[in-house]
């Protein structure tokens, strides 16, 4: 079995550079308050539901072929809204928890 030369092969196209971290929003510090943090959530949500809706739009109007880039945005925002879901499922467990407490 021959193997081709290595001067035979092409080269692969550079990588792009990932986003620094120091660009991206840090974790939540003891110093901010839940609600804050809770903010944040309920604002990244708005906003992958709205990149989902343009997509979805742009599809359905022909203006987008990728339907590889809607589908994920459309997951995005899927996985976003179940977070904040679950969230306001455990804080109501929780508040429930809490009132059925005996002092």
């Amino acid at each position: 079995m021959a193997l081709p030369s290595l001067g035979t092969m092409s080269s692969l196209a550079p990588l792009a550079p990932l986003p620094s971290l120091a660009a991206r929003p840090s974790a939540a510090t003891p110093a901010d308050g839940f609600g804050r943090v809770l903010q944040g959530l309920l604002a990244e949500n708005g906003a992958a539901q709205v990149t989902a809706d343009e997509a979805v739009r742009a599809v359905a109007t022909g203006e987008a072929q990728d339907l590889h880039t809607v589908s994920l945005a459309v997951a995005k925002a899927d996985l976003s809204f179940r977070l904040i879901l679950e969230l306001r499922n455990r804080l109501a467990d929780a508040v429930s928890e809490v009132t059925r407490m005996q002092v």
